[in-house]
């Protein structure tokens, strides 16, 4: 085929794919307007205020015109045109706790938190789908009952007493861990900051030590966090193998001498992808939201312990910045699985290009 015709085809199939990432980054981001909104509202009819939160020994008249002074006094559109005006010009409003731009606060939190998330989605994939494989492969014996035990504790114990457990045992009893301190032990100088997350300019730096302290510091809050989404990861991966294994492809894969290891790892595993990455762009959702506790009780300067500090001090920018930024991510991460579903499974790019061309049709 000539290389003219290839490519026209290519743009072909390809351009309804584009029109469809373009209609859903248009409604993420009217969606991420109307979370601001619902946000912003919210935070505003909370009944403290960062004024009485930072200095309650003032009198009323001198918190009255600090308030005044921050524009607080002003009606709830005009606070909210304000921080949209911030929001567009790349600040995100200004926190009263530290004194800076958002953005300035997020620049090193942002990484912070993605680094944990990512850390702690591969323990939980590295633990959750071979649980659920070997579950499926094994229903109903012993070792598929012994893999619901484990799912069922790893889901009943939340996430920050699994980090104090943590804690308390291997820094305070057996002192292999560094104290919870942050990302890096007092004692290890960090790398020059190129890309944010420690464990990458440490070895952009070849910086050995920091390496190694950024992992020791990294391994208990990625695995407490971690081991909380074991449990969806195992039960989908074996629901979805337990279907695959009885479809009759696998059948007859197993009826021409296909060994079964084979027929699992590879056949019944490659039709079950659909669904475990449908849960993983679930989990990656909740693991940048649902760091804050994991964050607090490890002191990891990540967006999580970020908007905590803030509710506390009603310091309304950085929690709107916060919802915002995670609802952004979920965004994100659900666009970023349909797509993969459509390199992953051709019947559903087919179907996403079949669907965009009878839109324009219709229209």
């Amino acid at each position: 085929m000539p290389a003219t015709e290839l490519k026209r085809r290519s743009s072909i199939e390809f351009s309804p794919l584009a029109a469809y990432v373009r209609r859903r980054l248009l409604i993420g981001i009217i969606v991420l307007i109307g979370i601001s909104m619902v946000s912003f509202s919210a935070v505003y009819l909370l009944p403290s205020d960062p004024v009485t939160s930072r200095f309650p020994e003032m009198s009323a008249q001198e918190r009255k015109a600090i308030r005044t002074a921050m524009g607080l006094d002003r009606p709830l559109p005009v606070q909210y045109w304000r921080y949209m005006e911030s929001v567009f010009q790349g600040e995100f409003g200004f926190s009263y706790n530290t004194g800076n731009p958002v953005v300035e606060d997020l620049k090193t939190r942002v990484p912070a938190t993605l680094e944990l998330a990512l850390f702690s989605l591969l323990i939980a994939l590295a633990i959750g789908v071979p649980l659920g494989i070997v579950a499926a492969v094994k229903r109903n014996h012993l070792v598929d009952h012994l893999a619901r035990l484990v799912t069922i504790g790893t889901l009943s114990i939340p996430s920050f007493w699994t980090g104090v457990l943590f804690i308390y045992v291997f820094f305070y009893l057996l002192h292999w861990a560094p104290a919870p301190t942050g990302r890096l032990s007092l004692a290890v100088i960090a790398p020059p900051a190129v890309t944010g997350f420690l464990t990458i300019d440490s070895l952009w730096a070849r910086d050995a030590q920091a390496l190694l302290g950024a992992l020791r510091s990294l391994v208990l809050p990625a695995l407490a966090l971690g081991l909380s989404v074991v449990a969806p990861i195992s039960r989908i991966t074996r629901s979805a193998m337990s279907e695959a294994l009885q479809e009759d492809y696998i059948t007859f894969a197993r009826a021409v001498g296909v060994p079964e290891r084979e027929v699992a790892l590879r056949d019944a595993l490659r039709g079950s992808l659909v669904a475990i990455l449908t849960i993983t762009g679930y989990i990656v959702g909740y693991m940048i939201a649902g760091a804050a506790l994991v964050e607090t009780v490890f002191a990891w300067p990540g967006i999580g312990r970020y908007a905590v500090e803030a509710i506390v001090t009603s310091d309304m920018a950085p929690i709107n910045t916060v919802l915002l930024f995670v609802a952004a991510g979920v965004a994100i991460t659900n666009l970023a699985v349909d797509l993969l579903y459509a390199v992953i499974d051709p019947r559903i790019r087919d179907g996403i290009v079949g669907q965009e061309k009878s839109d324009r049709r219709s229209t």
